[in-house]
């Protein structure tokens, strides 16, 4: 269900109507009560200090807009809610999604990256995994929904979302037999194809397997049968890569109803354990894959062939030998225009992976150098950057339940936005950018 998004001055417009009646309310019990006499001249000084109104300098901006809302009511405008469209995406649009911690029902906030306003909400079921156009137009989630909250038939549904009006324009229920694997929201285990044309999701059980849903037919498609490989990488309209626990990626097609898959050279060891969220850039086809310890290997994906660039270390072997690894949760960005890599890391032991950072450490994709180390004062578990040629550095904290919106060149912090849920975790974007 959305909640498309609402002005300031009606919402408050409404709340200036709530606090009226209450201090009409207030006088009328004030007024049954016996007072002391006041001699005229002394009750002057206060009614001539309420006439005054704060400088208009002095407001913030609700107070501000609190004051325009009573205006309008004291001159008898009319007082009902007004909903109007979200601005028309752009590249710094950035949506959070927020699992609450296993909750039944979940949020996502759409925000402005630009001004930190949040512009809309949506509401999803059990771990709803999110994706988004790359061109904006719209965005959509895989979720599931149980008869009684939490317990009975189960539901699982893909919605799509009008990205200016946020009223759902396809709610595609899926077959019984055909369910979506229940994990922790990770981000690349849906995906759409680079023609928006369908959503492609995965499947654990009975065996691995990966679903097409139509967008454009409004209806479930069908599974493809895939080996022990999981993630969801799209390089073109039927062809998608995927990772295989023998270190290999599988190149699925399934052009003209028929799967056929293959499989690349084997491109990491088995002690060189990979992060569960890698960075994919669909417009550029460029995957981004750290180990535990900050190895970070990348792939050119197409619709031919996996090409492996040369892998390189994030952090030096004194930093690791000093106990510096990457960690939390979302912890890797990559930006096409820069063609720069962002890494969440911090001192921490070993297997906690998992934990908030505090540095973001930025290299140059091509040549493996160190541009910075960027020192975030907060403990942040997830990172995205906008696709535009002065981007930003989104930084979320679950713990704090607030994205910080920072200068991705100088780390400076430009703005915030909190109160976002009860534990945020996946942070999406458009690639919009030239």
């Amino acid at each position: 269900m959305a909640h498309p998004p609402k002005t300031i001055a009606n919402y408050l417009t409404f709340l200036s109507a709530g606090l009226a009646s209450s201090f009409l309310a207030l006088a009328a019990a004030q007024a049954q009560t016996a007072a002391p006499e006041v001699a005229p001249e002394t009750a002057a000084e206060p009614a001539a200090a309420a006439e005054t109104p704060v400088a208009n300098a002095e407001m913030t901006d609700g107070q501000r807009s609190a004051a325009e809302a009573a205006e309008r009511l004291a001159a008898g405008e009319p007082d009902e809610p007004v909903i109007l469209n979200a601005p028309d995406p752009d590249t710094r649009r950035v949506y959070v999604q927020d699992p609450a911690h296993f909750a039944a029902v979940t949020q996502q906030f759409v925000i402005d990256g630009s001004t930190g306003r949040v512009i809309g909400m949506t509401d999803g079921g059990f771990l709803p995994h999110p994706v988004a156009a790359e061109d904006g137009s719209f965005f959509a989630q895989a979720s599931t929904v149980f008869e009684r909250i939490a317990r009975g038939k189960r539901t699982d549904y893909i919605e799509v979302f009008d990205s200016v009006s946020f009223q759902p324009t396809a709610d595609i229920e899926l077959p019984a037999d055909a369910l979506r694997f229940l994990i922790g929201t990770y981000q690349w285990m849906n995906a759409l194809t680079p023609d928006n044309k369908n959503l492609l999701y995965y499947q654990f059980s009975p065996a691995p397997a990966v679903g097409i849903v139509d967008l454009e037919a409004k209806a479930f498609d069908r599974m493809l049968e895939v080996p022990d490989c999981f993630h969801i990488f799209p390089a073109a309209p039927t062809t998608f890569y995927m990772n295989c626990r023998d270190g290999s990626l599988a190149k699925v097609d399934f052009a003209n109803g028929e799967t056929t898959v293959t499989n690349t050279e084997v491109f990491h060891t088995e002690e060189e354990l990979l992060i569960n969220h890698p960075a994919y850039n669909m417009r550029a086809g460029r995957l981004v894959w750290p180990t535990y310890t900050g190895k970070i290997f990348q792939m050119d994906l197409t619709a031919d062939a996996a090409t492996f660039r040369q892998p390189f270390e994030a952090l030096t072997e004194a930093e690791r030998a000093d106990g510096w690894l990457p960690g939390g949760w979302q912890q890797t960005a990559y930006h096409r225009p820069s063609d720069r890599i962002y890494l969440l890391v911090d001192q921490r032991d070993q297997w906690r992976h998992k934990t908030a950072s505090r540095f973001v450490v930025v290299m140059n994709a091509a040549t493996g150098e160190r541009l910075a180390k960027l020192e975030l004062n907060r403990e942040i578990d997830s990172i995205n950057v906008s696709q535009d040629e002065d981007p930003l550095l989104y930084a979320l904290s679950a713990g704090d339940q607030t994205l910080y919106i920072l200068n991705a060149e100088t780390g400076e912090e430009l703005r915030s936005v909190n109160q976002l849920g009860r534990g945020p975790q996946i942070i999406t974007t458009h690639d919009m950018g030239a």
